[in-house]
């Protein structure tokens, strides 16, 4: 048996006993060691998620899509990995036959069942935790366990920097200070931009950004976003922005702050219909918009950028919280802080 902390619907969180997952011939068995506690986790904890609306999420489920662990077991066809093995893995689990994943394209695959989240297999939020070999990855000595929990966000903010389509020279306007828009910011910076731009409301949370590569930090509640950037870029806008704050305000604002022919990557659910977003002026600057959803086969890329020790991700992790306090940590998701970035569990 292991210990869970399971979610029974809106705001029944329950620590509990449950089997420990089987492991098929495919499979590899990890014991979770760390878990980042994620805005989606709260929002599908608190009942406010649209997900649920749309009866994408099924209760009972256990939550934690953002775990590092060591291998406890392995299926009797898995070659990769041993017992004893450090290791993180992907957020969701294709069917490896369908013609997406027969290209690598996991994301659409044709029954992608996500971890923790929707359409859900049980995720991180447990002592133990299954996934095929194929979404396993190995995390180097060097990276410690912590950190590499946060492979997952900083991989989606990778993934938003390549959606994003950063050339050299561009100016890079990443709005948001959480885990995905800090990942975000070195990336940007590797990518050849001229400016990267970090957007937020907390000088903590900004120092952090600079510490992870930021050229340029934007207090939103001190100054005004759009005449900063306009400043900025001479009055061209920002050949590319990244939307990390889940906040529709700056979505509407992003329009504006866009150059002809720049990119608007959007990594955040608002959790709301957006009205007064002014198309026709988006439309004329022949500008483009992207979702980013998740953080296919970027994985292994973060990892080795993470090997290399050239940035410091620990400055990210705030706060960290006995898997048994899991309803503490998700509700301080709401009630912290100035100084809150990433909130993990240990488990």
């Amino acid at each position: 048996m292991m210990k869970v902390a399971r979610l029974f619907g809106p705001k029944d969180i329950r620590y509990i006993e449950m089997p420990v997952p089987e492991v098929g011939d495919h499979d590899v068995l990890i014991k979770v060691k760390y878990c980042g506690v994620c805005a989606t986790d709260y929002s599908i904890y608190s009942g406010e998620s649209s997900f649920i609306d749309a009866g994408l999420v099924k209760f009972p489920m256990t939550l934690g899509h953002e775990y590092s662990g060591v291998v406890e077991a392995v299926g009797s066809k898995v070659t990769r990995f041993k017992v004893g093995d450090r290791v993180v893995s992907d957020t969701g689990i294709s069917c490896g036959i369908c013609d997406a994943c027969r290209e690598g394209n996991y994301l659409r695959c044709e029954k992608m069942q996500a971890v923790g989240t929707i359409n859900a297999k049980d995720g991180g939020y447990a002592q133990y935790t299954s996934m095929p070999e194929r979404h396993v990855f190995n995390l180097p000595e060097n990276i410690p366990l912590e950190i590499g929990a946060l492979v997952e966000p900083v991989a989606t903010g990778f993934y938003s920097i390549k959606q994003g389509d950063v050339q050299v020279g561009d100016n890079v306007l990443i709005i948001g200070s959480g885990a995905i828009g800090l990942g975000a910011v070195p990336f940007a910076r590797f990518s050849g931009a001229k400016n990267v731009i970090l957007a937020a409301r907390k000088d903590f949370k900004l120092e952090v950004g600079k510490k992870m590569g930021a050229d340029i930090t934007i207090n939103t509640v001190k100054e005004d976003l759009y005449e900063r950037v306009m400043e900025i870029t001479d009055g061209k806008g920002v050949e590319v922005i990244v939307d990390s704050s889940g906040n529709a305000d700056m979505f509407i604002q992003s329009m504006k702050l866009v150059a002809s022919g720049g990119r608007i990557a959007v990594v955040a659910f608002y959790e709301q219909l957006i009205n007064g977003v002014d198309l026709d002026l988006f439309v004329l600057k022949d500008a483009k918009i992207t979702a980013v959803s998740g953080s296919p086969n970027m994985g292994p890329v973060v990892i080795k950028m993470m090997e290399t020790g050239k940035i410091d991700f620990s400055h990210m992790i705030t706060k960290i919280y006995p898997l048994a306090q899991a309803e503490d940590a998700l509700n301080e998701l709401k009630t912290s802080s100035d100084k809150r970035i990433k909130i993990m569990l240990e488990i």
